[in-house]
């Protein structure tokens, strides 16, 4: 807790998963503020919190932005004379607040680039050619519009090498709003009949939007790497942190996302990161996810996000607080001398006990293990002034249910990940 609160700072976040609740962590942490928490319905990550103020719009509440524009607006109108900063977490809500982002702004900071630039960097597609216009890797990818003939998807994925993954290209701005029996995150598929299975899937579901068929990136998870970072207003990125992924989580709709992270700076891995998001254009928070090709070493970006991440407290873990670098930019008005996060940890909202039957690369484990004998896990629920029972009730409740998960879907690594 600082020893001045700045009590004129009102963060307002819209979410309800660990990254919302590590976010208002990192405000309290640096500020000692609270934040307000906007969201459908009560849920265990923000729930019994004594740093947080629940808004509840109500369950399908979230997609009727009108209802969230005037939720939003309502609550600055209730706090007037304080510097309010609105933090988005998921595609769809990025989405939502640059649509409206000339009402929002009249009442919000708010820490997103250009409405052309975000969406560009929300591109799979463009992300892939913009990479390779600076040299860096990405996997080999093919758009598949949803609304073209089976026989067209056919054929362009003739130029797809399987097995692969096929992902919405928007990052899921839109597809994250639906809901069918099948959903995923993304579709591993083998082959080109799986392929189009799966497109017919998507379509059927109501998707009318662009698929991307994307080289499937051999290697458990553990070849995976997270970036994140915050860019200032003058395009230099003043915090900058990355890890390995121990063990992402594998239930269908949370593909993707790490469960425990090692804290590690990779100096290459953020180099990368920089010059593409340099070149994007972004200003605010990112998030990078990368994955080191064991076949010849080459690090591929797969994706390039505009908005802070769900795993973002392991930049905390690694030293640095993001949303300071945030306020210390848009509030006060001052540069940052760029910082890496250097202090090695380990961040993880699964049980670190796992690690040893999923991470089979045995100096990595080793690595590891040396860390957490001269440091503690940590989870970025457990937080010691917003400590109560009912909180470490849901901790553990929340624990268990990952390793059920973990043991359904996931139950030995693999060489794909998948």
């Amino acid at each position: 807790m600082p020893h001045s609160p700045r009590t004129e700072l009102l963060p307002v976040i819209l979410g309800t998963d660990i990254g919302v609740y590590s976010i208002a962590r990192s405000f309290h942490e640096a500020f000692g503020v609270r934040s307000v928490v906007v969201s459908g319905q009560s849920r265990g990550p923000i729930d019994h919190s004594s740093i947080i103020d629940n808004v509840y719009v109500g369950e399908g509440g979230t997609l009727d932005e009108e209802l969230m524009v005037a939720t939003l607006i309502r609550i600055a109108e209730e706090n007037a004379g304080r510097r309010l900063v609105l933090m988005v977490n998921m595609d769809q809500d990025v989405e939502m607040v640059l649509r409206h982002r000339e009402r929002l702004e009249r009442h919000y900071l708010v820490p997103l680039a250009t409405t052309e630039a975000v969406r560009g960097a929300s591109d799979k597609a463009h992300l892939g050619e913009v990479a390779s216009s600076l040299g860096i890797g990405t996997p080999l990818s093919v758009p598949l519009e949803t609304t073209a003939d089976e026989q067209v998807w056919r054929e362009r994925l003739a130029d797809v090498p399987f097995p692969a993954i096929l992902k919405p290209v928007d990052g899921g701005t839109v597809y994250g709003t639906l809901f069918f029996p099948g959903r995923k995150k993304a579709y591993p598929v083998d082959d080109v009949e799986a392929a189009l299975a799966a497109m017919r899937l998507v379509r059927d579901g109501g998707f009318d939007g662009v698929m991307l068929a994307q080289e499937l990136v051999p290697g458990d998870d553990t070849t995976s790497w997270v970036v994140n970072g915050y860019v200032d207003r003058s395009g230099t990125m003043t915090v900058a942190a990355s890890g390995v992924v121990l063990l992402g989580l594998h239930q269908p709709g949370f593909i993707g996302n790490a469960g425990i992270i090692f804290v590690k700076e990779n100096p290459e891995l953020i180099d990368q990161a920089r010059r593409l998001v340099e070149a994007v254009g972004l200003r605010g928070f990112v998030s990078l996810d990368v994955k080191i090709d064991p076949r010849d070493g080459v690090a591929k970006f797969l994706d390039l996000n505009p908005r802070i991440g769900r795993g973002n407290y392991y930049v905390n873990v690694g030293g640095l607080n993001p949303v300071r670098a945030m306020v210390s930019d848009l509030v006060d008005g001052r540069a940052l001398t760029p910082a890496v996060a250097r202090r090695r940890g380990v961040f993880g909202f699964v049980p670190t006990a796992t690690i040893g039957w999923y991470v089979r690369d045995r100096a990595l484990l080793r690595e590891v293990l040396a860390v957490l004998a001269r440091r503690r896990p940590v989870h970025p629920l457990r937080y010691a002034p917003d400590r109560n029972l009912r909180r470490w009730l849901y901790r553990r409740q929340a624990a268990v249910n990952q390793l059920l998960a973990l043991a359904r879907h996931y139950p030995r690594p693999t060489s794909s990940g998948f």
